[in-house]
């Protein structure tokens, strides 16, 4: 019986049948108290689909943590129970909403594990790979390029005495960079205050950096931003956000003494970009005393690598 249900009734179930039929037997086999005649159990639409609603609600569920936060245009199965139309049929009624298509294979396939271990370890084996575009991020700097002589009307001198200009971009990867299996690379950041500034420091402050790709022609821009700082150059396009919450905050700031003998405070935050097994990473990392801190990883899409 359960080879009749799993052979046939199991694979055909959609979900619309009223009734649904569990060939096991002969002609011999009857039990009307049970719906079984001449070998087959007739089972109602509700009955079946028991069979499948603890499992599918475990699917459901691991989807919607793996897809929380970003947004998948197509939901791939795979596997024997991927070949399933009322699997297929569920997750359309749930992840449709969301944008997602959910999508199966035309050729039987009973082996996606052992191809995708397959692929896994294959992509494993490459050494290195290209960076397809430039990545950096938006940021203010001290004046020391002749291009920043452009804005020179709107620079300023910061809290650390240099003259200073906003919304450049600061390259973090740089495009045809070869990034080895075990690539990381670190950027430091800072955020400058004043002794006027400190008085109205909150305790805890959240600080987030956007990750760009220039996509445009010839080398990336001086500029990431218009003069204003409230559009965004053509060419460079958002990869992912990185977030640091900070709810020590004063525990990472220390003083420094810039030109002149000026005092003044900084805290300093460190943007780290990893490439680990096929995916290119990024986070935020910062320091609270001794103790280093990291905030949330960001996936940096696989089409710049």
């Amino acid at each position: 019986m359960v080879r009749g249900f799993e052979s046939k009734t199991k694979r055909l179930f959609d979900g619309t049948q009223t009734s649904n039929v569990v060939d096991f037997g002969g002609n011999k086999d009857n039990d009307r108290s049970y719906g079984i005649i001449k070998g087959k159990l007739i089972l109602s639409k509700d009955e079946v689909a028991q069979t499948f609603d603890n499992v599918i609600g475990g699917i459901v569920e691991s989807c919607q943590k793996l897809l929380r936060g970003r947004r998948v245009e197509h939901i791939l199965l795979v596997g024997g129970f991927g070949e399933s139309p009322y699997l297929k049929k569920r997750l359309m009624d749930i992840f449709s909403k969301q944008g997602a298509t959910v999508v199966t294979v035309e050729q039987p396939s009973r082996k996606a594990a052992a191809e995708g271990g397959a692929i896994w370890y294959i992509k494993r084996q490459v050494k290195a790979r290209a960076a397809r575009f430039t990545l950096g991020t938006i940021s203010s700097v001290a004046v020391h390029r002749a291009e920043h002589l452009e804005r020179i009307e709107s620079a300023f001198v910061d809290s650390d005495g240099l003259l200073t200009v906003r919304n450049t971009f600061t390259t973090l990867v740089k495009k045809d960079e070869v990034l080895d299996d075990d690539y990381s690379h670190t950027a430091s950041f800072a955020a400058v205050f004043s002794a006027v500034e400190m008085l109205f420091i909150p305790e805890s402050v959240n600080r987030k950096m956007d990750i760009y790709a220039w996509e445009g022609e010839g080398d990336a821009p001086v500029w990431a931003e218009n003069e204003e700082g409230d559009e965004i150059i053509p060419g460079l396009r958002l990869l992912c956000s990185l977030e640091a919450d900070m709810p020590r905050l004063k525990e990472s700031i220390k003083e420094m003494t810039g030109p002149g003998g000026k005092k003044y405070f900084q805290s300093d935050i460190r943007v780290l970009i990893f490439l680990g097994g096929t995916e290119l990473t990024a986070r935020l990392q910062w320091s609270e005393g001794e103790k280093n801190c990291d905030g949330p990883v960001g996936i940096i899409s696989n089409s710049t690598v």
